[in-house]
């Protein structure tokens, strides 16, 4: 008995529950920052390449962290938002590793249109250049 009413909620209620169908097409940009023992890096690489091999990943690199036997892993991954699950199982993942010291995670913000627009354009009639606001 419970069953079907939950059953009948969730069909009632699907569409607030599911994200939109802009949502789904639409990739966003993560970074994750994993620091970890500098002798397990090629370890905690290897563990990443396979738990990120159905994301599309941008970028990664290494650098070495405030202490001297800490490394921090960079790694910005972009997905969309059902998959942004899949980045939450790969941070608890990675947090259970002996070798990890702490594991972060963030959305990198996106630039809008009009901040990627030039403060300063010389005008293209003879005469004096104009400024046009930010």
């Amino acid at each position: 008995m419970p069953f079907i009413k939950l059953h009948a909620f969730f069909k009632k209620h699907r569409s607030s529950f599911t994200a939109s169908q802009e949502d789904h097409g639409s990739a966003l940009p993560y970074r994750i920052v994993t620091t970890c023992r500098s002798s397990e890096v090629a370890y905690l690489e290897n563990l990443m390449r396979k738990l990120l091999a159905n994301y599309d990943v941008t970028h990664q690199a290494n650098e070495p962290a405030v202490q001297t036997n800490l490394t921090a892993i960079t790694v910005e991954v972009k997905c969309s938002v059902r998959e942004r699950a899949g980045l939450v199982q790969l941070v608890t993942r990675l947090a259970q590793e002996i070798s990890v010291r702490s594991v972060r995670w963030e959305s990198i913000p996106q630039r809008s249109a009009r901040a990627a627009k030039p403060a300063y354009e010389p005008s293209t009639r003879g005469g004096s250049p104009t400024i046009q606001p930010a």
